[in-house]
């Protein structure tokens, strides 16, 4: 790493930009062919910019600060002649019980910033903005130029030169389950549970020709009909949670973790998202099937009376819910890496076994 001079005007910086595989990936990707212009209009005083990023595991736990995860940058970034290291984690931190958006570390020049405590809205934005005025402050600019701080507020002050900042209250805490749930990217798990279609559609092909279940769809009313979605789509949920593992309990994560919260919140809220687009899924397919493959003549004769597309709509949805059911036992074919990775406690597990392999590797 170069130690630049206090006065940077005219020169060239490299900012390292290091992120979590996954989302934080994908967002620094796309973050990199921007950055340099946003630095540029933000900073100024005639600095070049030059933005690389690489993927690699950073964080091993929670409370890691800021200057540990700067070795790892430095294992990954040996040959590289880098000023400034910004590093991207999808691991949620905290002081106390506040979430913490951003720690930065003049002494390393580095900063690591936790995407969940930006939320889920305007992620590349807020992930943008917390970048540039952690940039802002390792270059250590004029503080009246600070018009970008970085997102969140300041942490009381600790004995140490690093800065952290938090986002407090409920307001923070809603803010980080939000932003955890998209970090495990929900509508990706749909196609990890794509699998389970099989069990799904057999048991609603075998609805669909069911007298009965015509019979029962149209009695139904639509509190009834309300319920028993809600219940399968839970009862599916429950089943993938309980297959797979997923549930975390106090003995699972490592001591340097915070308590379970919100790990088990965050891994229902994914799981259940990623069945309900499954369901909803099914829900269409149903509806767009049902009007091709059952007469309106013979499905009026066995209701018993003149059938409209209303009774398409609730023949499609009892069938959808009562699918999910079945659609359980396909669950058990899925790959189970895939789905694990739904689960905070299991993903960075999985993570911090990479870093001390990498450790042992290096050593």
């Amino acid at each position: 790493m170069r130690q630049p001079d206090a006065d940077t005007t005219g020169r060239t910086l490299r900012l390292a930009l290091v992120a979590d595989p996954g989302l934080p990936s994908e967002l620094a990707r796309d973050l990199a062919p921007r950055l340099p212009e946003h630095l540029r209009r933000r900073i100024g005083r005639g600095i070049r910019w030059q933005v690389d990023t690489v993927t690699a595991p950073l964080v091993a736990h929670e409370q890691v600060d800021v200057s540990s995860v700067a070795e790892i940058v430095r294992t990954h970034l040996e040959d590289t002649d880098w000023d400034i290291g910004v590093l991207l984690t999808d691991l949620p931190r905290r002081a106390e019980r506040s979430p913490v958006s951003a720690e930065v570390d003049p002494e390393h020049r580095t900063a690591l910033i936790s995407l969940p405590a930006l939320g889920s809205r305007r992620l590349r934005r807020r992930v943008r903005q917390a970048v540039v005025g952690a940039v802002r402050q390792l270059t250590e600019q004029d503080e009246k130029l600070l018009d970008s701080p970085v997102v969140g507020r300041p942490a009381p002050e600790e004995e140490s030169s690093r800065e952290r900042y938090v986002v407090p209250g409920l307001r923070g805490h809603v803010r980080l389950v939000l932003g955890m749930v998209r970090a495990n990217r929900p509508w990706r798990l749909f196609t990890s549970l794509s699998r389970a279609l099989a069990g799904v559609f057999a048991t609603a092909a075998i609805g669909f020709v069911n007298a009965t279940t015509w019979q029962v769809s149209t009695a139904l009313g639509f509190p009834q009909l309300t319920l028993t979605a809600v219940l399968s789509t839970l009862a599916l949920t429950a089943w993938v949670i309980i297959d797979h593992g997923l549930w975390e309990r106090a003995g699972d994560l490592p001591d340097t973790h915070a308590p379970l919260y919100p790990y088990n919140l965050v891994t229902l809220l994914t799981i259940g998202l990623g069945v309900f687009f499954l369901y909803a899924a099914l829900f269409v397919t149903l509806v767009a099937v049902s009007f091709l493959v059952v007469p309106p003549s013979v499905f009026g004769r066995i209701v018993h009376h003149t059938v409209g597309a209303s009774d398409y709509l609730t023949l499609s949805w009892f069938v959808a819910s009562i699918s999910l059911i079945g659609g359980a036992f396909g669950t058990g074919l899925e790959n189970a890496e895939e789905v694990r990775d739904a689960a905070y406690g299991q993903r960075h597990r999985r993570r911090q076994r990479q870093l001390t392999e990498a450790r042992e590797r290096a050593g």
